[in-house]
């Protein structure tokens, strides 16, 4: 019986392990800001897939993967969507996916985190961090806020006349919601 309780003991003082969130997609988004003509133009994703593995205690043991389906780009416009599917943008029948994996979550401050990693576009793979923050929320799961520049000729994507029109750095703003 001692040990039974010496057991119980252990498992109140073992720290928390990280977690496999689960995705809200419904209250989740990927989007993106770029500068047409010095004109902001939003647009985003619809379809994308998030994993997360993470305990906002010990965020060097956790691990992001964000997947976005590129074909399911929307700038808002029919055409728009048709031309950057292209091989000049994203070359979606070549490269359908766009991922980025953590190799390391560190904390900034106080609900503010940088998940520094590789995002590998249209074959492209580029060191990148991601700052976000985690926002608790009352069905005991949390907000992922963020978002980070890039620029596209590291990518290869756009080029040509499209260089005179569109600015080389665009914004990737995210919001995933984790559930527990």
């Amino acid at each position: 019986m001692r040990w039974l309780w010496l057991v119980f003991l252990g498992f109140l003082v073992l720290p928390v392990q990280a977690r496999d969130w689960q995705v809200d997609y419904a209250k989740s988004a990927v989007r993106f800001v770029i500068r047409q003509m010095n004109v902001p133009v939003e647009g985003g994703f619809r379809r994308f897939a998030a994993q997360a593995d993470f305990d906002p205690a010990r965020p060097e043991q956790g691990r992001l993967r964000v997947e976005l389906d590129v074909g399911s780009i929307d700038t808002g416009s029919t055409e728009g969507d048709g031309e950057a599917r292209r091989p000049l943008w994203f070359d979606a029948a070549r490269h359908p996916r766009a991922v980025f994996v953590s190799k390391a979550i560190r904390r900034l401050a106080d609900g503010r985190y940088a998940a520094s990693g590789e995002l590998n576009v249209k074959g492209q793979v580029r060191p990148v961090t991601v700052p976000f923050a985690l926002v608790r929320q009352a069905n005991g799961g949390w907000l992922a806020e963020g978002g980070f520049a890039l620029r596209r000729s590291d990518f290869g994507i756009g080029g040509g006349d499209w260089n005179d029109v569109v600015d080389d750095v665009a914004e990737a703003r995210f919001r995933i919601a984790l559930l527990p």
